[in-house]
């Protein structure tokens, strides 16, 4: 929790103090170190004060350990920690990440926080109903992450306990639930009208939970694999006012998402999504706004049709079995896409024709041709970066663009140096270029490239 300028590195120090107290750290001989020690002095105390006075989050951490320099148990921390808090008297958030019950309980019974804090809590262990319940009733919490207490008795020994204890309305904006049943999940949604994002992990959701927030922005579920495609589809639909969602890890085959207002759609590590699904997510008329798609370990898609006017930026990392015709399609058909991932793919001699596109990677594609790289800079105008490390094709692909700034080639065995004398000489606004495991004296490029541009060809392996 202490902390000291000279935990800092020195460069980094001497920045920090000359931006404090700027020209006062100057001076012209040894006789005149010491002339504005005072003053300097005072510049540091009046800022540390208002750093005290404007702090409007306090973040803690149970594993900081704040009493053991004093050999303080957990009762002493939370003194400590009360001490602290009062030296921020405009505190308005509080951010608490917890792995110890002994500390929590500490927390529920002697932590004091200025009113009207906000707070937020992670838990790393598994919480019973009373303490949420206390938790709600002494602090004014905004996010929870928590692990519900299924085992636990309540005071009446009903197993589990009675998740249906919290505020009628416990003003509750972001939930995290994890490892959880369906009555525990309705049961917090039901005391959230007014959340706005909500995360469900490994949860074991049969059917829709009742979600009531007509504020809900943001939905992430993730490892929920016992629920069907009808009730998933369902779940999403009572959510109409969804900008982002996110889908991992969940054995969904066929969905249906048509929300106005997506802008985020990430869908990834779901092995069984089908071709037909993606292509009709992908529709305009289903989800007007969209603008970031992530398909990433998706490995089931071969050949999905992803056409959509406004999507400005797509991942599929690790889809192997995407076809050269479905990539080619991706940037035919969203003409405002300016940045493509598409690590660890299967392209061999895709066309990738995109004008506004600015950053491309294509990193460990083992099958990329020569004649896809030079017909994508061909036809990509815009491009900025370019990333085609461990693509062990290559050969002696023409670089040739006018504006590309960034190009990682490592790891290309097979390049040829002609090439790369072709890159430099074809290429007048390159500004980085990457070079390692290449077959020829790669140094030479270093001696010989302008100071504009910056040439690496070690690494350390």
């Amino acid at each position: 929790m202490r902390w000291s300028l000279l935990e800092l590195t020195a460069p980094i120090r001497s920045q920090i103090l000359f931006s404090m107290v700027g020209d006062l750290l100057c001076y012209s001989g040894a006789n005149e170190v010491n002339v504005h020690l005072d003053s300097v002095r005072g510049v540091c105390r009046e800022l540390r004060d208002q750093i005290d006075e404007e702090c409007l989050t306090f973040s803690y951490d149970d594993t900081c350990g704040l009493a053991d320099s004093l050999g303080g148990g957990v009762y002493d921390e939370v003194r400590l920690l009360n001490v602290w808090l009062q030296r921020h008297p405009r505190l308005r958030y509080f951010e608490c990440m917890l792995r110890s019950v002994s500390k929590f309980r500490a927390l529920l019974t002697r932590l004091e926080l200025p009113a009207g804090t906000r707070c937020s809590f992670v838990f790393e262990f598994k919480v019973g109903a009373e303490e949420l319940k206390q938790l709600f009733q002494r602090f004014r919490v905004r996010r929870l992450s928590v692990i519900p207490d299924e085992t636990r008795e309540d005071a009446r020994g009903k197993p589990g306990g009675n998740w249906n204890v919290f505020p009628e309305d416990a003003r509750l904006h972001m939930l995290c639930l994890r490892s959880c049943s369906d009555e525990i999940v309705r049961a917090f949604l039901a005391a959230s009208p007014r959340l706005q994002g909500l995360q469900l992990v490994d949860s074991r959701l049969l059917g829709d939970p009742g979600i009531r927030s007509v504020n809900l922005a943001n939905l992430s579920l993730t490892g929920v694999v016992s629920m069907p495609d009808e009730q998933f589809s369902k779940l999403i639909a009572t959510c109409k006012g969804l900008r982002s969602l996110y889908i991992s890890k969940c054995h969904i085959s066929h969905v249906r998402v048509a929300l106005p207002h997506l802008e985020l759609l990430s869908v990834t590590h779901c092995r069984q999504l089908m071709d037909q699904c993606v292509t009709e997510l992908l529709q305009p008329s289903n989800n007007p706004s969209l603008r970031f798609l992530d398909l990433s370990e998706d490995k089931g898609l071969v050949s999905p049709s992803i056409a959509h006017p406004g999507l400005e930026i797509a991942w599929l990392m690790h889809c192997q079995q995407l076809t050269d015709q479905a990539v080619s399609q991706l940037f035919q058909n969203c003409p405002s896409l300016t940045a493509a991932n598409l690590v660890q793919s299967s392209i061999e001699s895709a066309l990738i024709c995109s004008p506004a596109l600015r950053t491309l990677e294509l990193t460990t594609s083992q099958k990329l041709t020569d004649q896809a790289v030079t017909q994508l800079l061909q036809h990509a105008p815009s491009l900025l970066f370019l990333d085609v490390g461990h693509c062990c094709q290559l050969l002696e692909p023409r670089f040739e663009h006018k504006s590309l700034e960034t190009i990682l080639l490592s790891f290309c065995v097979n390049l040829r140096e002609a090439a790369i004398v072709g890159l430099f000489a074809n290429c007048p606004a390159l500004r980085y270029v990457e070079l390692a495991v290449c077959m020829f004296d790669m140094t030479r490029f270093q001696r010989e490239c302008g100071p504009k541009c910056r040439v690496v060809v070690n690494f350390d392996f």
